[in-house]
């Protein structure tokens, strides 16, 4: 996620430059102007919300790697045994879901607002929005930033 924060400050500026001309639209009382400009501001927002999620997405299936590794390498074979079914090293660590990559880093069980949960509530999102389904209200994507990195700082390996 160390693309994360500049990610971030890119879609700031952007953001600032599309609220300075709707505020000037609204000054000018063209209704016309600000609709089209808002909608620029959600279409922005999802397309930087994609961005921050592959960052999101990397470092699950980094600290997943990391643990499949790591479960590998033990001498203990009660420890190893159902991790030797993994190989860290393919593209898609083994044709793992995401849901179940996540859930090797993170408690699935641990319920409604747990980091696992609102990984699967931002994926849902995610997939939502890059199979064209735009969402017709904004997203915050300075929270979701934030909550991204929550969410990093909880991942186990």
């Amino acid at each position: 996620m160390r693309d994360l924060p500049f990610i971030r400050a890119v879609y700031l500026e952007i953001d600032a430059g599309l609220e300075a001309e709707r505020s000037a639209a609204r000054a000018s009382e063209d209704s016309h102007a600000v609709d089209r400009i808002e909608q620029k501001q959600r279409i922005n927002d999802q397309a930087y919300f994609v961005l921050c999620w592959g960052q999101l997405e990397t470092a699950i299936d980094d600290t997943c790697r990391a643990a499949i590794r790591k479960r590998r390498a033990s001498g203990n074979w009660t420890v190893r045994r159902a991790w030797d079914l993994y190989n860290p090293d393919e593209d898609r660590l083994s044709g793992l879901r995401f849901e179940d990559r996540t859930a090797l880093v993170l408690d699935r069980s641990a319920g409604a607002g747990s980091a696992w949960a609102r990984v699967m509530t931002y994926y849902a999102l995610r997939n939502q929005i890059a199979h064209g389904g735009l969402q017709a209200e904004r997203i915050d994507v300075d929270e979701v930033v934030q909550e991204f990195f929550q969410i990093q700082a909880s991942l186990h390996s």
